[in-house]
């Protein structure tokens, strides 16, 4: 299992509403691929980066099959127009540490 995360920073001015419609069709887009397991969305409290948005994938190879469609590649391309300071990381699990560690309610 991997994670890709990607923060950024929005561009001043940008038409949100367009930018809401470019999100939506990429996250379509993402649901829909093989190997996608879950998406999140968050938004920094404390200013910079603005957003931080991670999708989890099956592989790597499942994440770089969608990487490669020429429709993504598109929205991808558009999505630049909207935002700077793009930080792309790709995650997988620690050869220490491979499963999370959750509470346990008694």
């Amino acid at each position: 299992m991997i994670e890709v995360a990607f923060t950024y920073d929005f561009l001043a001015g940008i038409d949100e509403n367009a930018y809401a419609r470019l999100a939506r069709k990429a996250t379509n887009m993402m649901v829909s691929a093989d190997g996608f397991i879950e998406f999140h969305a968050q938004r920094n409290m404390m200013g910079s980066p603005h957003v931080r948005r991670t999708s989890v994938w099956k592989s790597l190879a499942h994440y770089a099959a969608l990487a490669q469609e020429p429709e993504f590649q598109k929205i991808t391309a558009e999505f630049r127009t909207f935002v700077k300071n793009l930080d792309v990381v790709i995650w997988g699990p620690s050869p220490l540490l491979p499963d999370p560690i959750r509470h346990i309610e008694e």
